[in-house]
């Protein structure tokens, strides 16, 4: 595990792995064989860092149109398992995990950072349950460990019960779920000011995470929450320590770069592009692949002790944002943090443009009268932002727009 290496064994292991991908991927993959072939490093190879950013990024686009080409020819489908994304942030797009390097590891070598064995009774709350047959598989696999799940679509109050009772019970060392649908049952709690079994640790994922949440569910958790960078086409890529200073990049098992408009790296606690290669999925290889976010590395190495390096919380896709008629442009972590600081007031909201341009916030508010005060005054903000070049008005709703299993911030029809 990286937690027992020294920071250049890590810096050495991670260039060597993308060397391994990169000769793997011209080698068993059409699409990255043609992408590649005009380039100098496709005779010599990556001996480099340098060489490894003459390497042009694989975009969205690419990924979605090229599915078959870009998977390796020489690995069966017994070896590897198809996803695909909700949707949520743009068309959908599918990869093949490779499952002879399953997530796992890096998921145990995060609890244990929390005090978390992995054998330990555990609390999930998705927003749909799972299959019958998941569920039994699940429950068998973990025996005679005790794990209670919460479906969080529109739960009735016989359901939440029994969900802190079963909760209370077992008394888990860990809650996870998404962000929203673990904020909606922290509300829950607040509200009706039930008490629950303090776990560990909350690890929340799916969504960024304003620190207000936190703050609110920490409260109510009795427990520290965990935030995390992960997606359907990389599991896990990088999540905080007790330190809660940044999150810490899977560098043995991940490559994690922001780059500027010309795909070079840009400083550290300088934002950028995020560009990811995946060092363990030979099966469908992802080579400085463009998923949309923006982030930036912390320029210090966290006192917990471990190597890994740090990265800043990812605060939105770059890729969503709301724009005005003049061409000004409001990027989603801009967004959340001008509205950070309001969250108390509301279970979810979330912003749709119109193709004219105009925005609506819709909200879910919690049992406080000020929301409507509330409201009134992000639109302001977004106005002013905006150079009051836009109409903005406010609805209130009983629950925001789902695309596929997320409720993301910003829904545009531009």
């Amino acid at each position: 595990m990286a937690d027992n290496l020294q920071v250049e064994n890590i810096a050495d292991l991670n260039l060597k792995k993308r060397q391994l991908l990169f000769q793997h991927a011209i080698t068993h993959s059409n699409f990255y064989r043609k992408k590649y072939e005009h380039l100098e490093v496709f005779n010599t190879g990556i001996s480099s860092p340098e060489d490894f950013l003459q390497l042009p990024p694989l975009t969205r686009e690419e990924l979605r149109l090229n599915f078959n080409d870009i998977k390796a020819d020489n690995v069966s489908s017994s070896q590897c398992k198809k996803l695909s994304t909700s949707g949520s942030t743009g068309p959908s797009v599918s990869v093949l995990h490779d499952k002879r390097h399953p997530e796992t590891p890096i998921r145990w070598r995060i609890l244990k950072w929390w005090g978390i064995q992995p054998w330990e009774n555990q609390a999930f709350i998705y927003r749909f349950q799972k299959p019958f047959l998941e569920r039994t598989a699940n429950t068998i696999m973990w025996w005679p460990t005790k794990r209670v799940f919460l479906a969080a679509a529109n739960p009735s109050s016989k359901q939440l019960s029994k969900f802190v009772k079963d909760f209370n019970n077992i008394r888990p060392a860990l809650l996870q779920g998404y962000v929203d649908v673990v904020f909606e049952f922290a509300l829950y709690l607040l509200d009706n000011n039930i008490k629950i079994h303090p776990p560990k640790m909350v690890w929340v994922t799916s969504a960024p995470l304003f620190e207000e949440q936190r703050e609110l569910m920490e409260k109510a958790f009795g427990a520290p929450v965990c935030d995390q960078y992960g997606n359907t086409e990389i599991m896990l890529i990088a999540a905080e320590c007790p330190e809660q200073n940044g999150l810490h990049i899977m560098q043995d098992t991940v490559h994690i770069e922001f780059v500027d408009e010309n795909n070079q790296p840009v400083p550290p606690n300088t934002s950028g592009k995020v560009l990811l290669t995946d060092l363990t999925n030979f099966a469908f290889p992802l080579i400085r692949y463009e998923i949309g976010d923006e982030g930036k590395y912390k320029d210090h190495i966290c006192q917990c002790g471990c190597p890994l390096p740090l990265m800043d919380n990812i605060r939105g896709r770059q890729s969503k944002h709301i724009a005005t008629p003049s061409g000004l442009l409001i990027k989603g972590e801009h967004i959340m943090a001008m509205f950070d600081g309001h969250m108390k007031f509301f279970k979810e909201i979330q912003l749709q443009q119109a193709s004219d341009f105009e925005v609506c916030i819709y909200y879910v508010p919690r049992k406080i009268e000020k929301s409507k005060e509330e409201i009134e005054g992000m639109v302001q903000m977004l106005k002013q932002r905006t150079r009051f070049e836009i109409i903005v008005t406010h609805e209130e709703v009983d629950k925001v727009k789902r695309i596929g299993k997320k409720s993301p911030i910003i829904i545009s029809e531009l």
